[in-house]
């Protein structure tokens, strides 16, 4: 992003979306966690004019009542019975005390490439978290000079600070500040200190999320690719479908609480996290977040498939959409279009729509005020070509040029360039084309489509965390409509604050969201409240309006006393409450009264986030500042009974929202599945016609002097998992299902097995040592020079070798 268009920022000038900033950090601060709300309207109206909240309680469900003695006949005797075998019961034990956090990237460096975050030296970072948290001093990263770290596309303004405190070129330093953004926020030693602090309430469940973005990815891995990082070379983008990207995190994730197994465990059902949680552990509980997470809008697979796949990984809860609208939803359109924030995600939007909607699915009509078409069908399908005698085609984010990332990231996103108020409704989907002006709120018309429900559906029939955070307002009380079908299945927001509560502060030196869509009005905060659902507070600089019952009097934007403020008013809305830090780049934490420079005189002048142990951080920066929180939420005067509550309900509440989900599945039922076909009017040529370039071609592919098939790739990550890129027919590289075990092959991309050895791939059981075996098995008897695992010989079988005996003893060619 263009950071030479940014005015200097001067250092106590910190806002959540850094305004003032480059534009990359407005674009990363709308693709990830988010600090505004949404008003909600009625699904039943049509023009979405007006909306009255329904009604709800929740259900309750009594214990057996035994039934009243029935009378006998006078004279009669009732014969003495034998007692009856009633069934065992099984007794939940009631967890007590602890919070939880509902919403955590502790594999974030592996996510955007996985090669642009600090995690100090070398071999503190493991199984996709960084291990110790403060271990190094950051290098640093210098002007027109290679980083080792948090480099962006046209990140060379380090000395206007336009990019934030540790993102692209920035000045050394150790750990993170309350506005990091490539310094990792997580630790294993952080959150260990959070899950066993003996001094306050010990976290108790946490929610960790595997999450990606093709436009931060884009950003970030090939200016990052080859200067070092935790990742290396990282993790190459794909385009249109983030499921490996997930894979890798979720596996990663698995294998850190492995490693970790005597304090933490994964729980894969309400029951496992209740046992945990009761045995001293803390409780994972792992999720996906990603803009094409079950695919972009142009696949065809069946996106519950999808949603099965992550299931069977241990996934339990996922979201619809993140930041721009998916084949399953419409997205919560983030931020007023007057900030750079909201004209990033806006454009954002645009881009995407040209990416994967027009010439695909819809006729994305994305006009200028000139009447340029941006989704140029000279471009060929899923092209983009800005108005400019200078632009050029582009079929990924990071091929834009930035000139054009000022142009239309800071500049169209408000306008002409809104992905959202042009958006087309695809077959399929719920609500009207485009976004619409609700009090003072730009919201997506777009609610849930078939898919959408078939998802959400079939989660419901698997008892997973169901989560209404990144949709629509429409898309909400779409599924609530289907939770009704199961009964009041609860819903869930896991990142978010209450609308009502939000001030909107725009001067230069005090920046706070106001009312948005991505956040809740009191209407939708019913929705989860009357069905049993879970609020997870996103802990953000914010300013709220005054809430006298919270017991806090001090107003100090963007501290504790705001969000105190606003634990306050959910908790009397009767919700139960945990929080959210949701650190993923650039994502601001609560600041401290001393950064602030108010409240200072608070809980006997103790600020409780302004430092961790001898580090300066400016605020909440890391997790492991969570055992300081309850304390300063004292400090600022919050009353004991709502801290009783944040300290001590978290945890019960969250696992017997889980149970009632799992009591709920075989309620409702799944739907079947349509189809839909739609031509979008194309001026392109056909397979066959005459052709100079690909970008005149319907399948955008020019061979030969001929439109030919469409299967075209550029990488492996353009096919389907079970296919390569490779063998070019005619100069171009196709998609081509993987080879089985014995095939030919050049390169092991090309095998299914992921090994090819001398011409021909081979098994996947390759070894380098011993330790690559599971413990009944040895490397050895290398076949075409490459050694496999092998089952360990029992007794009087010929070994050469002590280790490839059960009894670990070769003696004259025979294990002992």
């Amino acid at each position: 992003m263009p950071s030479f268009f940014v005015s200097p920022k001067p250092r106590d000038a910190h806002s959540r979306d850094h305004s003032q900033r480059a534009g990359f950090p407005g674009l990363a601060s709308l693709l990830f966690g988010g600090l505004v709300l949404a008003a909600c309207h009625s699904p039943e109206d049509p023009n979405m004019d007006q909306f009255h909240a329904p009604d709800g309680a929740f259900s309750v469900i009594n214990a057996a009542v035994a039934p009243k003695a029935a009378k006998l006949p006078r004279g009669k005797v009732l014969k003495k019975a034998r007692p009856s075998k009633l069934p065992k019961t099984t007794l939940k034990k009631k967890i007590t005390g602890g919070y939880v956090l509902t919403h955590e990237h502790p594999t974030n460096p592996m996510a955007f490439g996985g090669n642009y975050a600090f995690t100090g030296k070398n071999g503190n970072y493991k199984n996709g978290v960084m291990e110790k948290g403060y271990t190094a001093s950051c290098g640093g990263c210098k002007a027109l000079g290679n980083c080792d770290h948090g480099e962006v596309k046209g990140s060379f303004t380090a000395a206007v600070g336009a990019l934030g405190g540790d993102m692209g070129d920035h000045k050394s330093h150790m750990g993170p500040l309350h506005d990091s953004n490539s310094h990792a926020r997580y630790s294993t030693e952080w959150i260990k200190a959070a899950a066993q602090d003996k001094n306050d309430s010990n976290l108790k469940l946490m929610v960790a999320f595997a999450v990606e973005s093709e436009a931060m990815c884009e950003q970030l891995y090939y200016a990052n690719k080859g200067n070092g990082g935790p990742g290396g070379n990282g993790y190459a983008c794909s385009h249109g479908d983030t499921v490996k990207s997930m894979d890798r995190q979720i596996d990663a994730l698995k294998n850190w609480v492995k490693a970790n197994s005597s304090w933490m465990e994964v729980a894969y059902n309400a029951a496992d996290a209740r046992r945990i949680i009761n045995g001293g552990k803390l409780a994972i509980v792992l999720g996906v977040e990603s803009d094409y997470a079950f695919g972009a809008e142009d696949r065809t697979f069946d996106p519950v498939s999808r949603l099965n796949h992550y299931y069977d990984k241990g996934v339990r809860t996922f979201y619809l959409a993140h930041k721009v609208s998916s084949r399953l939803a419409g997205a919560d359109i983030y931020r007023a279009k007057t900030e750079m924030g909201g004209k990033v995600i806006r454009a954002t939007q645009a881009m995407a729509g040209c990416f994967y909607v027009d010439d695909h699915v819809a006729n994305f009509d994305l006009t200028g005020t000139s009447g340029h078409k941006f989704c140029d069908n000279t471009c060929g399908d899923g092209g983009f070509k800005g108005s400019k005698l200078t632009d050029k085609c582009v079929k990924k984010y990071s091929e834009l040029s930035e000139v054009n990332y000022a142009a239309y990231f800071l500049g169209g996103g408000g306008g002409y360039f809104n992905g959202f108020e042009a958006y087309p409704k695809p077959p399929g989907f719920n609500g009207s084309a485009g976004s619409r002006m609700d009090h003072g709120v730009e919201r997506n018309n777009l609610g849930l489509s078939h898919d959408g429900e078939r998802v959400v559906r079939e989660a419901m029939r698997k008892g997973m965390i169901v989560n209404i955070d990144h949709v629509s307002t429409r898309a909400r009380f779409d599924i609530d409509k289907i939770s009704k079908d199961f009964g009041g299945y609860p819903m869930n927001a896991l990142h978010n604050n209450p609308n009502k509560m939000l001030v909107a502060n725009s001067t230069s030196k005090l920046k706070t969201p106001g009312p948005n869509e991505y956040d809740f009005d009191d209407s939708e905060l019913e929705l989860v409240r009357k069905t049993g659902g879970f609020f997870g507070v996103r802990v953000g600089p914010l300013d709220s309006k005054d809430y006298p019952k919270s017991g806090v009097t001090t107003n100090c934007p963007k501290t504790a006393t705001e969000t105190a403020k606003i634990l306050a008013y959910l908790l009397d809305k009767g919700l139960p409450v945990g929080y959210s830090l949701d650190f993923a780049t650039i994502t601001e934490a609560v600041h401290s009264r001393t950064f602030e420079n108010c409240g200072r005189n608070l809980g006997g002048n103790k600020d409780g986030l302004h430092k961790y142990g001898n580090h300066i951080t400016e605020g909440l920066s890391h997790i492991g500042m969570m055992k300081h929180w309850h304390k300063e939420l004292d400090a600022v005067g919050m009353k004991k009974s709502y801290t009783d509550k944040l300290r001590n309900d978290g945890p019960e509440a969250f696992v017997s929202m889980w149970e009632k989900s799992e009591s709920k599945k075989n309620v409702g039922k799944q739907i079947a599945r349509k189809t839909y076909t739609y031509n979008p009017p194309s001026d392109l040529k056909p397979r066959g016609a005459s052709c100079t370039k690909a970008s005149q071609c319907e399948t955008n592919r020019c061979s030969w002097g001929k439109c030919a098939a469409k299967d075209e790739c550029r990488d492996s990550g353009d096919c389907n998992s079970n296919q390569y890129c490779g063998d070019p027919i005619g100069g171009k590289a196709t998609c081509k299902p993987l080879k089985s075990q014995g095939q030919a092959c050049t390169k092991k991309s090309q095998c299914a097995t992921n090994r090819c050895s001398w011409g021909r791939c081979a098994a996947k059981d390759e070894c380098k040592s011993n330790s690559d075996c599971s413990s009944n098995q040895y490397c050895g008897n290398p076949i075409a020079g490459k050694q496999t695992c092998k089952a360990k010989k029992a007794k009087g079988k010929g070994c050469t070798k002590k280790h490839q005996c059960q009894s670990n003893r070769c003696s004259w060619g025979k294990c002992k």
